[in-house]
């Protein structure tokens, strides 16, 4: 079933705004963040960088999800009212599920990418080294960490509509700007836009060890709601009767 929705998608995916999104985002943005940095590498500590490059994608995260939502959503709401959702012989359920899987994809590409990138011009221009395997785990968690955003915005969207969707993305980039002070400190693991940009953690500088073993045991709240979101994801689904 996956397979036949990823040869569907790649197909959608080439007529409309989607593929620009994702390459622009992809190939753009570590650019020119990669060069505003390493412009200014006298002041600006190598592990600065990595933080400040990955708070940046935390809080845009949240947006640019429901963008790619809402425009899926749009696209198969004029599609025959959801006729690619609701007439398949696989559930609705699965069916939708297999579409954001195809989009997470999309985001862990973009993510991984994104980072090699960044750090790939730190190194080749300005010969600033950093961890490629602490890039990659940290990419990879970071990922993980998006997709409860890809099922609470298809919730919403299926519930509330377009406006919803991009009302709740709005709201996760404005939590996640939260999150970098400490008013979220107490309870950021049970809010899933305080994840990701929570990761820095690890990157930061004479960071006590003690900390950094509580940030560990702290994400296996975020592991478990995801697991959890993402069941009651699927069992929405399955009800939704393609009625807003």
């Amino acid at each position: 079933m996956l397979k036949q929705v990823v040869e569907a998608e790649n197909i959608k995916i080439r007529r409309s705004l989607l593929l620009y999104l994702h390459l622009i985002v992809l190939f753009l943005f570590p650019v020119l963040f990669g060069l505003y940095y390493g412009s200014r590498k006298q002041v600006i500590i190598p592990a600065n960088m990595i933080i400040g490059f990955y708070e940046i994608l935390a809080i845009a995260s949240p947006i640019i999800i429901s963008v790619v939502i809402c425009l899926v959503f749009d696209r198969e709401e004029k599609a025959g009212n959801f006729k690619n959702w609701l007439t398949e012989p696989i559930s609705k359920g699965w069916m939708i599920q297999a579409q954001l899987s195809y989009y997470w994809i999309w985001y862990v590409i973009e993510i991984m990418g994104t980072s090699l990138i960044f750090s790939g011009v730190l190194f080749g221009i300005y010969q600033i080294r950093f961890s490629l395997l602490k890039i990659a785990l940290t990419s990879t968690a970071f990922s993980l960490c998006g997709i409860v955003q890809y099922e609470l915005t298809q919730i919403i969207a299926l519930r509330w509509g377009i406006g919803g969707a991009l009302i709740l993305g709005f709201f996760g980039t404005v939590i996640s700007l939260l999150s970098i002070t400490s008013l979220l400190d107490f309870v950021w693991p049970i809010i899933p836009w305080t994840w990701q940009i929570r990761l820095t953690t690890f990157w930061q500088t004479n960071i006590d060890l003690g900390l950094v073993k509580l940030s560990l045991i702290e994400y296996l709240i975020p592991l478990m709601l995801t697991c959890l979101i993402i069941f009651w994801g699927k069992r929405y689904f399955d009800n939704w009767q393609g009625k807003n």
